[in-house]
C-alpha cells in the first residue's frame, strides 16, 4: 500500500475533528524531546496498526515513508 493509498482512505474532511486537542499523556522515561522557538517539543509516532485503533486521528499527522504515522507537538 502506497503513502496516497493510506492518505487517502484516512483523510478526514470534517473540520471539528481538526480542532481535537490529543492528550499524549507524560513522556516516557526513555523518550527524547527538544526545543523549537524555546517551546518543548515531542515528536509522536504510532505504528500502522496503532494508527488503525486510534478513535481519533490527528488531522495533522503524516505517513512516514519507515512505515509509520508521525505529528509533532510544541508543549
Amino acid at each position: 500500500m502506497g503513502v496516497t493509498a493510506v492518505n487517502q482512505r484516512q483523510r478526514i474532511d470534517g473540520s471539528s475533528l481538526s480542532r481535537i486537542r490529543f492528550n499524549v499523556g507524560e513522556p516516557a522515561k526513555s523518550s527524547a524531546g527538544w526545543r523549537i522557538n524555546g517551546f518543548p517539543a515531542r515528536l509522536l509516532i504510532w505504528s500502522p496498526e496503532e494508527w488503525e485503533h486510534l478513535e481519533a486521528r490527528p488531522i495533522d499527522a503524516q505517513y512516514h515513508p519507515f512505515g509509520v504515522w508521525c505529528a509533532l507537538r510544541l508543549e
